[in-house]
């Protein structure tokens, strides 16, 4: 068994290691993608259409809302959710269950079929960073190709739709919504 020094020093030796991988990490949108930002005070939950991937439920202090991903476009609809099935519920999307997460739990895709890949990292808690990286590359192995597409607090949901097309990053306070160019 490891002593306390000696763990110690493993540790701070495995930190540097770690920190000189993420400094090689270039910031920015990937290239072929676009970003917008949707300000959303009081966001809780998140979800996407399985019927219709380029929707997105949103539930936060301010309502339920459904955006078109693909315009922008944002409308409330009647607030209908269950936080503990973690599934919303609206008449915009052909009565269907959209699964949603946020800050009761849940997930989305954190691949898509293309072999993109979004991965949470908080090295300096609090502080966390959302790495993009493509074509199923690792950013421990390949941190120069991948990206780091958010960098900020209060992370309460990320992943792609269905299509792949799109994905999305959900604070407390914001929406970004990063679409691919077709």
């Amino acid at each position: 068994m490891l002593d306390l020094v000696e763990r110690e020093h493993k540790e701070k030796s495995n930190r540097k290691r770690i920190f000189k991988i993420i400094e090689q990490i270039p910031e920015g949108v990937p290239i072929g993608w676009e970003s917008r930002t949707l300000a959303v005070g009081g966001l809780t939950y998140i979800g996407f259409s399985e019927i219709h991937p380029e929707h997105l439920v949103c539930i936060s202090s301010q309502g339920q809302s459904l955006i078109d991903c693909a315009t922008g476009e944002k409308r409330y609809v009647e607030e209908l959710y269950d936080e503990d099935d973690l599934i919303a519920y609206f008449d915009g999307i052909d009565s269907e269950k959209v699964c949603i997460a946020g800050e009761g739990g849940g997930g989305l895709r954190h691949y898509s079929k293309a072999g993109n890949i979004l991965e949470q990292i908080s090295p300096i808690w609090p502080t966390q960073q959302i790495i993009f990286m493509p074509n199923y590359c690792s950013w421990w192995l390949s941190p120069k190709e991948c990206l780091i597409v958010f960098d900020g607090y209060e992370i309460k949901a990320y992943g792609f739709n269905k299509s792949g097309n799109i994905f999305v990053i959900a604070t407390s306070s914001d929406l970004i919504i990063f679409k691919k160019q077709l």
